[in-house]
């Protein structure tokens, strides 16, 4: 039986208009905004290449106990688990330092010090907010296989070029060191047993006030003095070159205040002015529990979020292997540093033009065959070319090449192509002009 359109749609229940949209938390990307995040992207790439870093990518899907194992309560619970369907546990990654340090735990053949970098989604259950996705990209570079603080400086070097690179403005790098985060612990006799829930609180620092975050720190059953001291801490920022003396007045150890002396050294003999995006923040320590000394973020003036950060995780991969490996990396999160290009006035949204549409007026098949190796010959010079599909009239295929803002319409037609000719208009200027089909070759008619 022969069923009408009409009588289908009776039939066809249509889908929730809330299911055509993106799943909570992640977004579309169409051209506009699509190719700026390219854009960026391609800059990155370019900084960490120059430093000799080389791409790499891993399986959005990993093992579950691969990702559990030192990412701690709070990642572990935005970690997007599931099983498949031969019962593995599997998760997507949250980040790309863990994939890339299970890779090097079974490929120790890699010489070292490795230089990766990436530019790839990861995922968080987490709770979307301003700035926080569920899916996002990353762009992060990582360097395993050195315990030498020049690692740490060239790293941090390599994170302020690339913001350079994209021309961000008034950005800051807040460094701190989990050793001596460990030391004061100490000195405060913190208990190991609740010291990671203490890094969490103390990492709030800016994002709640200084009441709420005593409140937390008292209800891990810490004594109120012990908070107060934590909370000062925490909140003591100061200028990079003036680490070393400060270190001294909390009686940091020699060989902890030595690695910050050489870091100074090393910045100002690469460039005295990297000095000037650098601060000493007591108050970094860094979600991830992986981390085990130089830790840093980096934040925007008037940008509450951070856009990116890293450090040391020297532990990571004698995890997996047993074998200790020594490595850091940072990530910049694109999302956030899009949005802050844009609110500096510096994000262009906007996708490539197409260069050329070509309209074939009429059937016939010399002209079409024309216009496909007219189009081949544009694109073998790098022009974005579209062919008309026959299926619009000459108004209405201008319309719509003006609509998608092509630059020029070609119009292959009848009469002029039996004199070996074309016309070209521009649509921009909105001037056309006929030519000899053989100059299309001429650097003034491409």
């Amino acid at each position: 039986m022969f069923i009408t359109p009409t009588q289908f749609c009776n039939y066809v229940t249509l889908i929730d208009e809330n299911l055509l949209k993106p799943v909570r938390g992640m977004k579309d990307y169409l051209p506009d905004e699509y190719y700026p995040l390219l854009t960026i992207c391609e800059k990155f790439a370019k900084v960490a290449e120059s430093y000799g870093y080389l791409r790499v990518e891993t399986p959005a899907l990993e093992h579950f106990e691969i990702l559990k194992l030192k990412a701690g309560d709070e990642i572990i619970n935005e970690i997007y688990y599931f099983k498949d369907k031969a019962g593995r546990e599997v998760g997507l990654r949250f980040d790309m330092t863990v994939p890339i340090a299970r890779i090097v735990a079974y490929r120790q053949d890699i010489p070292k010090p490795i230089r990766w970098y990436y530019i790839s989604k990861v995922w968080r259950y987490d709770e979307p907010q301003h700035g926080r996705f569920r899916e996002f990209h990353q762009f992060g570079v990582e360097h395993i296989g050195s315990s030498n603080v020049k690692a740490d400086v060239e790293v941090i070097n390599l994170a302020i070029d690339s913001l350079k690179e994209i021309e961000l403005e008034n950005f800051k790098v807040y460094i701190n060191d989990r050793e001596i985060v460990d030391y004061l612990l100490n000195k405060l006799n913190i208990s190991k047993n609740i010291r990671i829930q203490v890094l969490r609180v103390l990492d709030k620092r800016d994002k709640v006030n200084e009441e709420e975050l005593k409140k937390m720190l008292l209800n891990l059953g810490l004594e109120s003095k012990i908070c107060d001291e934590l909370i000062t801490i925490a909140k003591t920022k100061i200028e990079f070159e003036k680490i070393p003396e400060i270190l001294y007045e909390f009686k940091i150890p020699e060989n902890l205040i030595e690695k910050f002396k050489i870091m100074i050294d090393e910045f100002k003999i690469i460039n005295p002015d990297l000095c000037n995006y650098l601060n000493y923040d007591f108050g970094i320590v860094r979600g991830l529990d992986y981390y085990t000394g130089i830790v840093f973020e980096i934040y925007v003036h008037d940008y509450k979020l951070a856009i990116g950060g890293g450090g040391r995780y020297d532990d990571l991969i004698q995890l997996y292997r047993g074998i200790k490996i020594p490595a850091l990396g940072f990530a910049f999160g694109l999302e956030r540093i899009l949005e802050i290009l844009q609110l500096q006035g510096k994000l262009n949204k906007s996708s490539p033009r197409i260069n050329y549409y070509i309209y074939v007026i009429g059937n016939d098949l010399k002209l079409r065959k024309t216009a496909y190796e007219l189009a081949k010959i544009l694109r073998i010079k790098g022009f974005k070319v579209i062919v008309d599909l026959g299926e619009k009239s000459l108004r209405s295929a201008l319309d719509y090449a003006s609509r998608i803002k092509v630059e020029k319409f070609i119009i292959i037609g009848p009469k002029e192509f039996s004199e070996g000719k074309i016309k070209i208009r521009d649509l921009d200027k909105w001037i056309e002009e006929t030519i000899d089909l053989r100059n299309i070759l001429k650097a003034e008619h491409i």
